[in-house]
C-alpha cells in the first residue's frame, strides 16, 4: 500500500508507476505521463486516469484507471474494507477491481485507486431520474442490480473475517445504551419536524410516525440484540445503495454488474440495502406494478440460495425488509431537520411510508 495521495496533482507517473509494479500490473517499462480527466463526482474529488506508458510495457497493462480521493474521514471505511476484500482468495465478483488505497489518520484524507470500467459498463439510472421520480431500470438492467447485491452479501454472509474485521456493526445496534440513545435522537428529531412541517402533512401520517416512535424501544429486545450479540445472519451492506451506486455492463455476455461507492459499508441486515433500494425513491405504483418488488425480493432470495446462504427463510427476508422499512421510514424526516427541500424529502417519505403501510410494519412494534 502506498502513502495516501491528497491531490489530483500528486497522481504523478512515477507514483503510478511504483503502485502498478508493486502490484505485479507492469513488469517492465513504466509510465511516462498520466492524462487526468477530472469526474464531477457528488462527493469525492475524482478523475479517469489515462497512462502514457513507455514502447517496452508489455501487453495487457490497464490503459484506463478510476482515483477517488476523500476528505474529512469520509473514506476510512470503504479503504478497509477493499482491503478486506483484496485479501480473500477469490475477491467478491461485483467489485470493482482494485489496485491501491491509503488512510491518513491524522488528515483524514483517502483515496482509492481501481480499474476504470466506464467504457464497459453505465449506471442503470442517473440521480436526475431518481430524484425526478423515474428511478426504475430496465427489466434486465434490473435483475442485473438485483442478483450483484444478492452475491455481495451472500459472499460476505456471516463471514469470520468480519467478525473482529474493520467492517464494524453501526454504532447504534453494538448495545442497548446505544440504540435507546438513536431512538431519542429520532425522537427529537420527530419533534422538531412537526413543529415545522408537520402542519402539512395528513393526519393518519402524523400517527404513523407518532406510533412508530412509541415502539421502536420495543424492537431491541424482540428482534435485534440476538443478531448483533451472535452475529447471526449479517453480511456486508453497502448502506447508501441506490441504482446510481451500480454499473451494468454495455455487453451482459462480457461482463457483470458491479457495485460501487462502498464508504459506508458495514456489518448489518442486508435488507437494509434492498429498502434503499426499492421503497425509498419507488412509489406504491412503481413496486406493484407487475409485482415488480415482489419478484426483486424473490430473485435476491434465491440467489442468497443459490450462493450457498443457508438457515435464513423466507419469512426471514420478508421479516427483516419491514424492520428495515420501520428503521429507514425516519430518513425523510432526518433530511428535513437537516436542511433537504421539500422536493427532496416530501417525495421520499411518501414511498417509504407507503411500502410501511403495504407491508404492515406497525404490526412489529
Amino acid at each position: 500500500m502506498s502513502d495516501v495521495v491528497p491531490s489530483l496533482d500528486s497522481v504523478t507517473p512515477e507514483w503510478l508507476t511504483t503502485i502498478l509494479r508493486g502490484n505485479g500490473m507492469l513488469d517492465r517499462g513504466r509510465i511516462l505521463d498520466v492524462k487526468v480527466h477530472p469526474n464531477p463526482a457528488f462527493n469525492s474529488i475524482a478523475a479517469h486516469l489515462e497512462p502514457v506508458y513507455s514502447p517496452d510495457v508489455t501487453a495487457g497493462v490497464p490503459e484506463r484507471l478510476f482515483i477517488k480521493i476523500k476528505q474529512q474521514h469520509w473514506g476510512r471505511d470503504e479503504v478497509s474494507f477493499y482491503r478486506l476484500a483484496t485479501r480473500q482468495k477469490l475477491p467478491p465478483s461485483m467489485l470493482i477491481p482494485f489496485i491501491d488505497g491509503a488512510y491518513d489518520e491524522d488528515t483524514g484524507t483517502s483515496h482509492c485507486l481501481m480499474l476504470d470500467v466506464s467504457g464497459t459498463h453505465h449506471a442503470p439510472v442517473s440521480r436526475e431520474r431518481v430524484l425526478a421520480g423515474d428511478g426504475v431500470p430496465e427489466e434486465g438492467e434490473l435483475a442485473g442490480c438485483v442478483e450483484a447485491l444478492a452475491g455481495l452479501h451472500a459472499y460476505w454472509w456471516e463471514h469470520p473475517d468480519l467478525e473482529d474485521g474493520p467492517v464494524r456493526i453501526p454504532l447504534p445496534f453494538r448495545e442497548e445504551e446505544r440504540y435507546m440513545a438513536e431512538v431519542r435522537d429520532q425522537a427529537e428529531e420527530w419533534t422538531r419536524f412537526r413543529k415545522t412541517a408537520g402542519g402539512e402533512l395528513p393526519r393518519e401520517l402524523l400517527e404513523l410516525y407518532d406510533s412508530r416512535i412509541d415502539g421502536l424501544p420495543t424492537l431491541w429486545d424482540r428482534y435485534l440484540e440476538h443478531r448483533f450479540a451472535r452475529v447471526s445472519k449479517l453480511t456486508v451492506c453497502h448502506s447508501d445503495c441506490y441504482f446510481t451506486q451500480f454499473l451494468c455492463p454495455d455487453d451482459p455476455e462480457m461482463h457483470g454488474t458491479y457495485l460501487s461507492d462502498m464508504e459506508e459499508a458495514c456489518l448489518y441486515l442486508g435488507a437494509e440495502d434492498l429498502v434503499y433500494l426499492i421503497a425509498t425513491f419507488w412509489t406504491r405504483e412503481q413496486r406493484q406494478e407487475a409485482g415488480r418488488e415482489a419478484r426483486c425480493l424473490t430473485r435476491y432470495y434465491e440467489t442468497l440460495e443459490n450462493r450457498g446462504v443457508k438457515d435464513y427463510s423466507w419469512d426471514d427476508l420478508c421479516r427483516d425488509y419491514r424492520l428495515q422499512l420501520i428503521w429507514r421510514v425516519h430518513l425523510p424526516v432526518w433530511d428535513q431537520v437537516n436542511g433537504s427541500t421539500r422536493e427532496y424529502w416530501r417525495p421520499k417519505m411518501q414511498c417509504l411510508t407507503d411500502a410501511y403501510r403495504d407491508w404492515d410494519c406497525a404490526a412489529l412494534l
